[in-house]
């Protein structure tokens, strides 16, 4: 007696046994179905062709990885050090007008005492390839909002 199984054979009855499993449940075989056609479309409308800003690209504040985070530390934060990463990101029209000590003096002088949060808000890609990064910042019991315009090339431009 041989209870070798023929290689057919079997996949037939795994195929017979996964499609009654199936019957046993199409209730929610069709609910996860109806499901991920609905996120499938959602997603198709809402896709805009660039892909998403991860957590690795924007950054905290505490680990800047932009330029407009690193812009924005500077304000928040007193030191020099966080000043001198934020000139690297001037754009180089503007280091050309400004020498990095002026700005450093400049940064420390106009820096926000005192603060409690800073929070990226949002962030808007220009036609022109640049982009406007939104920040609202909390301190002394006060809230006030940024806006970093970021070049092209992704150098800070300007500071509102």
């Amino acid at each position: 007696m041989s209870t070798q199984t023929i290689t057919p054979h079997l996949f037939r009855r795994v195929a017979a046994r996964a499609g009654v499993g199936v019957w046993q449940h199409r209730g929610g075989v069709l609910l996860a179905a109806v499901v991920s056609l609905a996120l499938g479309a959602y997603v198709a409308m809402t896709w805009t062709g660039e892909p998403p800003l991860s957590l690795a690209q924007r950054g905290s504040v505490g680990t800047t990885t932009d330029c407009a985070d690193t812009a924005m530390a500077a304000i928040a934060d007193k030191s020099p050090a966080a000043a001198q990463r934020a000139y690297q990101c001037m754009a180089p029209t503007y280091q050309q007008r400004v020498t990095e000590q002026a700005f450093v003096q400049q940064i420390q002088t106009q820096s926000v005492p005192n603060v409690n949060k800073l929070a990226r808000v949002g962030d808007y890609r220009t036609p022109a390839g640049g982009t406007m990064v939104y920040y609202a910042v909390d301190a002394s019991g006060q809230s006030a909002g940024y806006i970093v315009y970021l070049g092209a090339d992704g150098k800070v431009v300007r500071i509102e």
